[in-house]
């Protein structure tokens, strides 16, 4: 019978090697035929998701509605690609082949509410017409009409009823419409919404439920003239995907030898930015502010060009201080960076976007995909390009100064801060019943845990990955600090706790005895908030929180989830409630 990493190639077109991570030999499940090297890199424009931007910086509200898009995600397929998008009053409409099925960017500004309101338009035959087959989008769903929809705004301060996950709201089947209100009481950043459906995040996020949610403040303006701005910001939004040879999209949604409808990871064969396979954009000799996502299903990317890049945000907001230098971006699912990349010596040059496996030790299953985009530099600058990089950031918030004042973590309870264990497991990998959890439970487990956190307290949290895979693990509500990293010895310690559930939550001071190193420092481009951290096997990684609630919140408890954001994963099993009073 297949195992669970052969599936994990179904989607790559790629022999596993053997001994993949020091793991047994694994061979793989007969693969779909892939039509990537039928497709010439960098022949079409790179789309600017801000063409389709809509301001809402003043407040107000604003309605977008997922429906059924046509694509032209490269002009060597035959046809339009039929996806899912979402669609507004003035934007592209659902059958502009040419514009992405990405989007909008929703722009809003700190203390500036807005409500969004997302109708949904996907029929069931929506979903066919997507996949082709209904057996893997019925399961662990709620009840509803249609192709649900729960859309999620991901690293945003908001209501549980608003925030789009779960455990806190019901999806709106076709024909209805969830609304979501934002009160922006957060520092600017670069937030992302996606779909949240229970059981089926990672069809309807594949099939493109997502889109862009600038924030802006009175420093980040979107004005400074210190500051790319206007044409030369632009969002880079990262995934790859699969598709058939007349350019509909392949998922394999019904393995016949897993448990219903799983498969591990879900690679593909080619990179899409922003919604086109391998694309040019043409650039000036001048410094752009590119906010990379990565907004793969489960790939970890680690990307470089030969260009000066400097890091000035992460997730939730600018870096403290200053940029950082940076030689490439290593980004799991989720992660964003903030990035000034240097033309201004390149003037008539081209430049490639290219991608490698992400160093040790980051676990990165996926066959390498090294062509991502092109950049095409043009002799001359126009007069309103910026020549130079900024060299000074405003200082940290007030609370991310306090988590760090507080100091190192301490596992044996001696920090002044609580202590609060995340196991990480995986369970049956060589059988079909595979699945993986949080502390020993998935989210639709029979008794299924609920964190219990409140307001205005410091919790240090420890992510113990027992499982050979990096997870990126994401919270909704709060960002973090990232503290550090301990190594432990995982087969100890899951024999001394291990359950055939996996290791169910201990106290963070039985992991004493198994820690193997002193606290590693974080690396450099992890400084600042964030709201998505690499849990990478064999280590203890540690982030530090300080818990509160928008106004918007009139009563507790307000229901929230984490979870890992290797969407596969999320959905089948590794999501945990919260609740914060």
């Amino acid at each position: 019978m297949p195992t669970r990493r052969e599936f994990l190639m179904v989607s790559s077109g790629v022999v596993a090697a053997a001994g993949l991570r020091g793991f047994a030999p694994r061979t793989r499940a007969a693969a779909a035929v892939s039509v990537a090297g039928s497709l010439t890199p960098y022949l079409d424009p790179m789309p600017r998701l801000t063409d389709n931007l809509v301001d809402i910086t003043a407040g107000g509200s604003q309605t977008l509605t997922a429906t059924l898009v046509q694509r032209q995600v490269h002009s060597q397929f035959p046809k339009p690609t039929t996806l899912f998008g979402y669609t507004r009053v003035g934007g592209p409409a659902a059958d502009t082949a040419s514009a992405s099925y990405l989007g909008p960017i929703l722009m809003a500004k700190r203390g500036h509410p807005v409500t969004v309101n997302y109708v949904n338009n996907l029929h069931d035959q929506d979903y066919l017409s997507v996949f082709g087959n209904a057996n893997s989008y019925t399961q662990w769903t709620e009840n509803h009409t249609g192709t649900g929809i729960l859309t999620h705004l991901h690293g945003g301060f908001v209501a549980g009823v608003n925030d789009g996950n779960p455990f806190a709201s019901s999806p709106a089947g076709y024909g209805s419409f969830q609304t979501a209100d934002y009160p922006n009481e957060q520092p600017a950043a670069g937030l992302w919404f996606h779909d949240h459906l229970l059981g089926a995040t990672r069809l309807n996020v594949v099939a493109g439920l997502a889109g862009g949610y600038l924030l802006r403040d009175d420093w980040d303006s979107g004005s400074r003239a210190d500051l790319p701005q206007g044409p030369y910001e632009l969002p880079l939004v990262i995934q790859d995907r699969r598709f058939n040879a007349d350019g509909s999209l392949l998922y394999p949604t019904n393995p016949a030898s897993l448990n219903g409808p799983w498969i591990p990871e879900y690679f593909g064969d080619v990179m899409l930015v922003n919604g086109k396979v391998w694309p040019h954009l043409d650039v000036e000799p001048a410094v752009y502010r590119f906010r990379f996502l990565n907004g793969c299903n489960a790939r970890i990317m680690s990307l470089k060009m030969n260009a000066p890049m400097f890091i000035i945000g992460t997730e939730l907001g600018l870096r403290p201080t200053a940029p950082l230098p940076a030689s490439r971006l290593t980004m799991a699912p989720a992660e964003r960076f903030d990035v000034l990349v240097d033309f201004t010596r390149l003037a008539g040059k081209t430049i490639l976007l290219q991608n490698s496996n992400p160093p040790t030790p980051i676990s990165n299953p996926a066959p390498n995909l090294s062509q991502v985009m092109q950049f095409r530099v043009k002799p001359v600058a126009s007069g309103g390009a910026l020549k130079t990089v900024i060299t000074t950031l405003p200082p940290p918030e007030a609370t991310l100064t306090e988590l760090i004042s507080i100091g190192a973590p301490n596992p044996r309870g001696l920090s002044g801060v609580r202590n609060r264990m995340i196991t990480l497991n995986e369970v049956g990998a060589n059988t079909p019943s595979w699945t993986m959890n949080l502390n020993g439970a998935g989210y639709m487990s029979a008794t299924p845990h609920v964190e219990q956190l409140n307001v205005g307290e410091v919790e240090d949290w420890y992510y113990v990955n027992t499982t050979p895979d990096t997870h990126p693990m994401h919270t909704h509500l709060f960002g973090f600090t990232v503290l550090g990293r301990y190594t432990f010895d995982v087969a100890g310690y899951v024999a001394k706790y291990g359950t055939t559930h996996g290791v169910p939550r201990q106290d963070v001071t039985t992991l004493v005895p198994f820690l193997k190193s002193a606290l590693q420092p974080p690396a450099p481009e992890e400084a600042g908030f964030k709201d998505t951290v690499k849990a990478n096997p064999g280590q203890v990684t540690v982030v530090r929180a300080k818990f509160s609630l928008p106004t918007t919140a009139t009563d507790t408890p307000q229901r929230y989830v984490h979870h890992c954001h290797i969407v596969e994963h999320e959905d089948n099993d590794m999501m945990e409630r919260f609740e914060v009073s």
